[in-house]
């Protein structure tokens, strides 16, 4: 009986709210503050009637819940929210490539009208397509033009969107482009700074220009002096990798606001977004060691989080054992339920509620005043996984490892390798591809053999990024689609060499660095060979 009136309570406010959220004027409404507690309840009883959907008309979440061994309807006798985590973790390999993607659909079929589909690779390399039907786009598009009108609703002139997200199958642009168009200006370019700038002078300083992008591209477009950026009303927002406040910085000195958005093919583009209340935030635990150990794993994870809020009510969002999120979409429009999925990010969710008190007591009465909306807070310290993003794609040590596997030679000839992130003195992120010959190779062994020659490294510094990019089609369009200034650039380093000089004091190798600016000089990094496109 509690399992019923508790869904048909879910039916009722679910017709209200999609009512209400059919429009950017009174979806407005559903994100006062003040009943921040209802939504938090509401979105677990959501994700509950989900998951006893997807046990009940999903064949191959019904096959994956038999495997576990966990029932389609869990027990309620200790709360909701308890039974939630006796439900198994799901993956990209535990669930979404081992069954097809009708099997993974609700009813084991595919609407024949309103899909539409776009794709990820990822660091697999092998494409990823993902599905979403009419309700799923409509909730989608609403979403973000709430966020749209309200950037819109300060602005002195009238809004003219620049998508400089990449286009095509990729989900982000084309999902945008769709989301927009009925509300606002819009031309949909990619990361075309040339065609970017040609439009802003063509249109003139009349307009406030939204653009879009990912972080390295508007780091690019803004430091380009082809335009009189102070003639120019800019908004900048940002998706598919964090920026440091350094960065933010630099970008404000040519837009009068920056704002972010966490999301991914995996599950929605728009998951959270940051706010004027959690930028402050951010830049309070960046200068205050002591409010950074109490809200924040920077310690652990030795990375400052990108702070974001999102709507409980359309997400339950949970951390497991492993500091990993676990991303529940609540809603039952979607076609291909997505149950506590781990897309290998590192993060954790704080409750406004549990914030107050601890900026009171540091004294960060400013913070505070910059709070309207009391939708939880989320924590994000990038990939868990061992990869690094660049320019939107995710790039893992594991691919980098099967390339170098792949010839007899070139794996003789290499001690191990590491994925190097930083950013530079100007701000720009970087990424640099180090592999450490052996000692053999590196003309130090004392086997006899001899070292390589100068020709096989320049051929493999040439052949392991092709490879790279071959296998995956994101870090390949990527490097296409990025500011010449930020290509990688990757080296071989003799045994023992370089950022390799320290190794062999720990049991295990490290295979992924975040550097600082100020870092990368102290580990001789030699960047002297560009990946170019």
């Amino acid at each position: 009986m509690k399992r019923l009136l508790m869904f048909a309570f879910i039916a009722v406010q679910d017709a209200v709210v999609w009512f209400l959220a059919r429009r950017v004027t009174t979806h407005k409404v559903l994100l006062a503050p003040g009943i921040e507690p209802l939504r938090w309840k509401l979105g677990r009883w959501r994700a509950l009637r989900t998951f006893e959907l997807a046990a009940r008309k999903v064949p191959a979440y019904r096959a994956f819940l038999a495997e576990h061994g966990t029932p389609r309807r869990l027990p309620l006798d200790d709360g909701v929210a308890a039974a939630l985590t006796r439900v198994p973790e799901m993956d990209k390999a535990s669930y979404i490539k081992r069954w097809s993607i009708t099997e993974r659909s609700i009813g084991g079929r595919l609407p024949r009208r309103g899909v539409v589909v776009d794709e990820s690779s990822g660091s697999s390399g092998v494409p990823t397509s993902w599905v979403r039907g009419p309700d799923e786009r409509l909730a989608t598009r609403m979403l973000l033009q709430v966020g749209f009108a309200r950037t819109a609703r300060t602005l002195t002139k009238q809004p003219f969107v620049l998508n400089a997200f990449s286009l095509g199958a990729w989900a982000t642009g084309m999902n945008v482009t769709t989301s927009l168009t009925e509300i606002t200006m819009m031309k949909s370019i990619g990361p075309d700074r040339d065609k970017i700038i040609a439009t802003m002078g063509e249109f003139g300083t009349g307009y406030t220009y939204i653009v879009l992008g990912y972080p390295p591209f508007l780091k690019a477009l803004f430091d380009d002096d082809r335009l009189d950026w102070a003639a120019y009303d800019v908004v900048a927002a940002f998706g598919g990798e964090g920026i440091s406040e350094n960065m933010r910085t630099r970008i404000l000195e040519h837009a009068h606001s920056v704002f972010g958005s966490y999301g991914a093919s995996d599950l929605e583009i728009n998951l959270a977004l940051e706010t004027d209340f959690t930028v402050a935030l951010r830049r309070a635990v960046a200068t205050d060691p002591a409010l950074s150990a109490r809200l924040t794993k920077q310690a652990t994870y030795g990375v400052l989080p990108m702070i974001f809020q999102f709507n409980p009510y359309d997400y339950l969002i949970e951390t497991n054992d492993g500091g990993e999120l676990l991303v529940t979409i609540t809603r039952k429009e979607n076609i291909n339920p997505r149950i506590r999925y781990n897309i290998h990010d590192r993060g954790h969710v704080l409750r406004v509620r549990d914030l107050k008190p601890v900026l009171k007591e540091l004294g960060h009465a400013a913070v505070l005043k910059e709070q309207f909306l009391d939708l939880p807070l989320l924590f994000h310290y990038g990939r868990s996984d061992l990869s690094v993003d660049y320019n939107g794609a995710v790039v893992a040590p594991d691919a980098l490892r099967d390339v170098i596997n792949a010839g007899a030679e070139l794996a003789e000839a290499v001690e191990s390798h590491r994925l190097i992130a930083y950013e530079d003195d100007d701000g720009d992120r970087q990424l640099h591809i180090a592999l450490q010959l052996t000692p053999r190779a590196s003309g130090t062994g004392g086997d006899g053999g001899a070292p390589v020659s100068a020709d096989d490294v320049a051929a493999w510094r040439d052949e392991v990024p092709a490879e790279l990019r071959r296998l995956n089609g994101d870090f390949h369009n990527a490097i296409r689609t990025a500011p010449s200034h930020t290509w990688p650039t990757i080296a071989f380093y003799d045994y023992r060499t370089g950022p390799f000089a320290g190794d062999g004091a720990k049991l295990k190798n490290e295979y992924v660095w975040l550097l600082e600016a100020e870092e990368v000089a102290a580990h001789a990094l030699d960047l002297g060979h560009v990946v170019h496109p």
